[in-house]
């Protein structure tokens, strides 16, 4: 008998045997195993490393787009302030596309990083905008026909931007300088906003500012205004290039801290140098202007054989100036009386008033009931279609008897107080008074060091600008451009302090000189329609350079309108002057007086920003 568990001798080799087959058999498995790892590990790696360059093409690409947006950007600074558009429409003067960048490397250090190509379109130009399209292509290493052919050495992409024209935004406030704003009285109401550029300052003084809600758009549907997206600051108040000195004497609504918003960067007035753009705005919309049912000018006066270049017009309620549209004066303009209608007169020199300016159908009442959107709404569909008046003048806007010797009296103390330069030795800031910065202390880092230097500091065309056809016709590199620099106006010419010589009228009054309702015979003389108590200016009044006005009375002053000037000399011996801010100059572009509005440049509107899988500059490839 055979116990259990006892191995026979006989069986032993062949079972080595077998144990070794099945050893060889696992051995192939693990290095099967680890070859799959290993490939595995290599693929992950390699696509690793595709997608570390994929990101390094788009970031060119991203760089391209980047570095167009800037280009246009620059472009749009040096423009003419009186024609914004004018620079980039010159980009595609010689064509829809403009390629501004081939190949242009982008480099860390010493070392490139790799290329991008941006070619530029203008898809569409109306005469407020114009629509741009951007294509941008990174390379790695660079823009070869062998990185154009492989997806993974470059990326694209296109992005649509919209440049637009719109009322500039210094038609949101009450009052606006270009300078140090001044409220140096108790009997000062404003309501409405506020804006200096400069700093602004109540002297000392209680007055009463009401804020004003600011709204982006409005709708107007035959019977009803609507007013749509509000403001990111809402309520309104007062802004201030620098401090708000003395706000806690301040009354109204302006008073609150919410409400006051200081040290802001500076809002530029939009330029009135050259009128051609209102002038043709002013042809396209028909401008006229009757009286007693008479035709006395057409859209632009002055621009006929023999026409005279002056427009003078009194208004009575029998006999109103009738306001159709837009009016371009290349000459002065005189205007008082009672006006209807609704339109805007632009003067190609100064504005004069010699008596208060009145509205037929005004405005019922003045001001909306609260700050309210509803109060606002209200106003503005009782009061869409009642009389409004713009006067633009591109150098002074007179008000009063300038005869008077106490109208020159006090006109000449606050033309040359330094409180209130107008001379453009400004510094870089455009403000006067700013030579030691914000700090206040001379020869530190935020000096103004161009103030005051008795240099005029404005920049010129270069010959880059040039190169790209950004040198309008009739000028060339090395000209000035219009508007930069200390040049405020956009003349191009140093203007120095403003005097009674700039103000005062030389042309004689008679039919040689004058359109409009002059007299058959003529005027004798300036103070035969002046008075010192034109108290009443029913109008949104606008001037480059200086806003004139001494009145005197019992009666209390006002502007029915909006006041947006460089220098206001304002001398008031009426027991109030108040400022009533007119609602329909609210809605930018949409709004009711939008038509009659200078406009400015918005920032640019960006339409579409995405990657592409084509290449759309691989016509630009580098051999």
């Amino acid at each position: 008998m055979n116990p259990l568990g006892q191995r026979s001798s006989a069986a032993a080799p062949a079972r080595r045997g077998n144990a070794r087959i099945g050893a060889l058999i696992v051995l192939a498995a693990l290095l099967g195993l680890l070859y799959a790892t290993n490939r595995a590990a290599h693929i992950v790696v390699r696509d690793s490393h595709l997608s570390v360059e994929g990101v390094r093409a788009r970031y060119l690409a991203e760089a391209g787009a980047e570095r167009a947006m800037n280009l246009l950007a620059q472009t749009a600074r040096s423009a003419p302030e009186q024609d914004p558009l004018a620079n980039l429409n010159l980009l595609f003067s010689r064509g829809s596309v403009f390629t501004p960048f081939v190949a242009e490397p982008l480099n860390s250090g010493d070392a490139l990083v790799g290329t991008y190509s941006v070619t530029l379109t203008a898809r569409e130009r109306t005469p407020t905008s114009i629509t741009i399209k951007i294509e941008s292509t990174g390379y790695l290493p660079a823009a070869t026909p062998a990185a154009q052919r492989e997806p993974a050495n470059r990326s694209a992409l296109r992005a649509t931007v919209r440049y637009r024209l719109a009322p500039s935004r210094v038609f949101e406030y009450a009052y606006f300088i270009d300078n140090w704003g001044w409220f140096n009285g108790q009997t000062l109401v404003c309501r409405g906003n506020v804006r200096s550029n400069g700093q602004f300052d109540a002297g000392g003084a209680s007055p009463t500012i009401t804020a004003q809600a600011l709204y982006e758009n409005v709708s107007w549907n035959g019977s009803k205004a609507s007013l749509g997206v509000a403001r990111e600051v809402n309520q309104g108040g007062i802004w201030s290039g620098w401090a708000i000195v003395g706000a806690q004497n301040l009354n109204g609504t302006a008073s609150l801290p919410q409400n006051q918003h200081d040290f802001q960067a500076p809002l530029r007035m939009p330029n009135l140098t050259s009128l051609a753009a209102w002038e043709a705005s002013a042809l396209q919309q028909q401008g006229s202007i009757t009286i007693a049912g008479q035709q006395v000018c057409d859209g632009v006066v002055g621009d006929e054989p023999g026409e005279p270049q002056n427009l003078y017009l009194v208004g009575t309620s029998s006999k109103p100036i009738v306001l159709n549209g837009p009016v371009v004066v290349r000459g002065n303009v005189i205007l008082s009386g009672c006006v209807t209608g609704q339109g805007a007169i632009y003067s190609g020199a100064n504005i004069y008033c010699p008596n208060s300016i009145t509205y037929k159908n005004p405005p019922a009442p003045l001001r909306p009931a609260d700050n309210s959107q509803s109060a606002n709404e209200a106003w503005l569909t009782a009061n869409w279609n009642n009389d409004f008046l713009c006067l633009f003048a591109r150098e002074n806007v007179v008000v009063g008897d300038f005869t008077d010797p106490a109208w020159q009296h006090y006109q000449t103390l606050w033309m040359a107080d330094r409180l209130n330069v107008s001379n453009e030795d400004c510094g870089a800031d455009g403000i006067a008074n700013t030579r030691a910065g914000r700090d206040g202390i001379l020869g530190t880092a935020d000096d103004d060091v161009l103030e005051g230097d008795g240099l005029f500091s404005i920049q010129h065309y270069s010959q880059q600008d040039a190169d790209l056809g950004l040198v309008p016709q009739g000028a060339r590199a090395g000209d000035p451009i219009p508007g930069t620099g200390e040049d405020i106006d956009g003349d191009s010419l140093r203007d120095v302090t403003t005097t009674l010589d700039d103000v005062i009228l030389t042309t004689p009054l008679d039919s040689s000189h004058w359109c409009g309702n002059l007299p058959a015979g003529g005027i004798p003389g300036y103070r035969a329609i002046a008075s010192m108590n034109a108290t009443c200016l029913d109008a949104v009044i606008y001037t480059n350079h200086s806003f004139c006005w001494t009145v005197l009375g019992s009666e209390g002053a006002r502007i029915n309108g909006a006041l947006i000037c460089r220098n206001e000399n304002i001398v008031h011996g009426t027991p109030t002057l108040e400022i009533n801010y007119d609602c329909r100059l609210l809605g930018g572009r949409s709004g009711r007086a939008a038509r009659l509005l200078p406009s400015a440049l918005q920032a640019p509107e960006v339409l579409q920003w995405t990657q592409i899988d084509e290449d759309p500059n691989g016509r630009l490839m580098v051999q």
